[in-house]
């Protein structure tokens, strides 16, 4: 019985890593048609409690990312986006004033729950930023 307890303990409890991170792979592939190979994750972030929320910072290899479903973007202003982005990346770059900044954001309208993705992109740079969130109410 013992042998069996340990088996199950290292499957179920020592899978290693936080079972409420999100995959930056599985976040990148859900929201460009380009193929991850165009781009390098510089820096990613989320979690899985009470809903999902996710972020990346991604760098372009001679490229152009392409969202996938790009018509259902929005521009918009910059700065509720600088200040979220530059909170949860520490990058001392994304701070007013912003010139060279393209800011667009998405939103399903069809769900009840508050949801969207944003797309900074950063043109000095040669940056982006992605987010994407489902809350449940």
């Amino acid at each position: 019985m013992r042998p069996h307890f340990v088996l199950l303990f290292i499957i179920a409890g020592c899978s290693g890593g936080d079972p409420t991170a999100t995959n930056p792979v599985l976040i990148f592939e859900d929201a460009f048609e380009n193929a991850l190979d165009e781009v390098d994750i510089l820096a990613e972030g989320g979690t899985m409690v009470r809903g999902f929320d996710a972020w990346l910072k991604l760098s372009p290899k001679l490229t152009t990312l392409h969202p996938r479903n790009e018509a259902e973007y929005a521009y918009r202003d910059c700065e509720e986006m600088v200040d979220w982005f530059h909170t949860v990346s520490g990058d001392d770059n994304l701070q007013r004033p912003y010139s060279g900044l393209v800011c667009q954001v998405s939103k399903e309208t069809r769900f009840k729950f508050d949801n969207g993705r944003w797309l900074l992109t950063d043109r000095s740079r040669g940056l982006s930023y992605y987010r994407i969130w489902k809350y449940n109410n």
